[in-house]
C-alpha cells in the first residue's frame, strides 16, 4: 500500500534548511514530566504507545521525492517497548536530561522516527523523558503530550485530529487573497522602517547556548496577577511593555522590532493536534519616553494584536533567516486541568541563530520566570541587566502606571 506523502509548510521548509545546514540539535526539542504517585510499568507501557497511536503528528517522517524535495508522510503504527530509567530525585533527572537526553539530535530520513520517550521512576513519583522533533511540534507539544499521558493513565478520553488537516490547511492558506493580504502588511511595516533592530552589534552565532534568569518573588507575581485581573490586560503584554520599555532605552530608539510568538492555536482543533503550529513574528513597536506605563501598555498591545492578525504570513515574508530582530519574546504557560500534581522541565540546548529569546515562563501558580536564551555575541552582564531590569520596570510600572516611561527607566536601570 502507498503511503500519502505531503510537502512541507513554509515553517516546516525553514527548519528544514536549517538542519541541513547543520543545525540538527538546535532543533530537537526536550523536556520531562514528572507526576506525584505511582503507576505500574504496564500501564505506563500502554499509556506511552496510546500517546504515539493517537497522533499522527508523532509518528510523521521526513524524506525526500524522486525530485530531491524534501516531503512528510505518516508512518503506520507500531507498539514499542520503552526503556524505563529509575532515578533518585528530581535533580539526578533533570541533570540526565539536560546533560545527556537533551544532547541526543534526531534526523531525518525515511526510516527515522521525529519522537521518542523513555519512561521514568522516582521514589514517589512517575512520568516521562521526551525528545521531539521541531518540524513537528512546538514548546505547546511537549504540555499536550504529557496532558494526554496523564488523561490516558487515569482512562480518559483523549480527543486528536489528523496531522493532515493542519497541512492541507497551511496549503489552502498560501493560495488565498488573506495570504496576499498578510504579506502586504509585513511589507508595508520594513517599507516604513527599512531599519532592523538588533541588540546585539557582533551577530557571531555558536552552537553553544547561554542563559540569564531571573524569578519574580511570590508577592511581585501577586501584584502583577492582581493588576492584570484588574486593569483586563494580558499578562503577555505587561511583561512585552516591561521588555521593550528596557529595549527603547538600550537602543536609544522609539520605533523598533521585537520578534513575538504566534502559537496557531486558537481553535480547538490546533490545540489539541501535535504539529509546528507555533510562529516567530515581526512585531513592530512604537514606545515614547514621555507616555505613560499605561500608554504604552496600550501602545504594545494594540501593536501585538496588529501583527498576530497576520501571523501566518510572517515565516513567509520573512525567508532565509532574514527576520529585523534578534530579540524574540515568548510567553509560555500551561497548567492541567483537575487536581493534578505535575512537574515539566524543558531541557537546555544549542538552538539556531542568531537569536535572544526571552521566555517569560509562567507555571500558572506562584512562579513566573524570566529567562534569557543566547547563542550570539552579547555580554553576560547586559543579558543580566535585561531580565533584572525588565521585571523591576513592571513592578515600577504597575505601582503606579501614571508614572512617564522615561521616569522608570530613570529609577530602575544603570546607566
Amino acid at each position: 500500500m502507498k503511503i500519502e506523502s505531503y510537502p512541507l509548510t513554509d515553517e516546516q521548509r525553514y527548519m528544514y534548511d536549517e538542519q541541513i545546514r547543520g543545525f540538527g540539535m538546535a532543533l530537537t526539542l526536550s523536556g520531562s514530566a514528572v507526576f506525584k504517585g505511582s503507576q505500574s510499568i504496564e500501564k505506563l507501557q500502554y499509556a506511552a504507545n496510546e500517546v504515539i497511536r493517537i497522533n499522527e503528528g508523532i509518528r510523521v517522517r521526513v524524506t525526500t521525492d524522486e525530485n530531491g524535495e524534501p516531503v512528510q508522510f505518516v508512518a503506520p503504527f507500531e507498539e514499542r517497548n520503552f526503556k524505563v530509567k529509575e532515578f533518585g530525585s528530581i535533580e539526578e533527572l533533570n541533570k540526565f536530561g539536560r546533560e545527556e537526553w537533551a544532547a541526543v539530535p534526531l534526523d531525518f530520513g525515511p526510516d527515522n522516527e521525529l519522537f521518542d520517550m523513555q519512561i521514568v521512576m522516582l521514589p514517589d513519583s512517575y512520568g516521562a523523558l521526551i525528545r521531539v522533533h521541531h518540524i513537528i511540534s512546538d514548546a505547546w507539544t511537549l504540555f499536550l503530550i504529557c496532558s494526554q499521558f496523564i488523561k490516558i493513565l487515569n482512562g480518559e478520553d483523549v480527543k486528536t485530529y489528523p496531522f493532515r488537516d493542519f497541512v492541507e490547511n497551511a496549503i489552502q492558506y498560501k493560495q488565498s487573497s488573506r495570504f496576499k493580504k498578510d504579506l502586504a502588511f509585513f511589507a508595508e511595516q520594513e517599507k516604513t522602517l527599512p531599519v532592523r533592530t538588533h541588540l546585539s552589534t557582533e551577530p557571531v552565532v555558536s552552537l553553544e547556548k547561554h542563559m540569564r534568569a531571573y524569578e519574580l518573588s511570590e508577592n511581585e507575581v501577586a501584584f502583577v496577577r492582581d493588576y492584570a485581573l484588574t486593569h483586563k490586560v494580558a499578562e503577555a503584554n505587561l511583561f512585552s511593555t516591561a521588555v521593550c520599555i528596557w529595549m527603547s532605552r538600550m537602543l536609544g530608539r522609539e520605533d523598533f522590532y521585537v520578534g513575538i510568538t504566534a502559537m496557531n492555536r486558537a481553535g480547538i482543533r490546533e490545540k489539541n493536534t501535535v504539529g509546528a503550529f507555533a510562529l516567530g513574528v515581526a512585531n513592530r513597536i512604537c514606545i515614547k519616553a514621555e507616555q505613560s506605563f499605561e500608554a504604552g501598555i496600550n501602545a504594545v498591545s494594540l501593536s501585538r494584536l496588529s501583527s498576530y492578525r497576520h501571523q501566518k504570513a510572517g515565516m513567509s515574508y520573512y525567508a532565509n533567516g532574514k527576520e529585523p530582530y534578534d530579540l524574540w519574546i515568548s510567553y509560555q504557560t500551561a497548567s492541567f486541568d483537575g487536581d493534578i500534581e505535575a512537574r515539566i522541565e524543558q531541557y537546555q540546548q544549542p538552538v539556531m541563530g542568531p537569536v535572544m529569546l526571552l521566555k517569560i515562563i509562567d507555571s500558572g501558580d506562584d512562579r513566573i520566570i524570566l529567562q534569557l536564551e543566547y547563542n550570539v555575541k552579547y555580554p553576560d552582564r547586559k543579558a543580566e541587566r535585561l531580565v533584572k531590569e525588565s521585571a523591576a520596570i513592571l513592578i515600577e510600572g504597575i505601582r503606579d502606571d501614571k508614572q512617564k516611561v522615561k521616569e522608570i527607566a530613570d529609577k530602575v536601570m544603570e546607566e
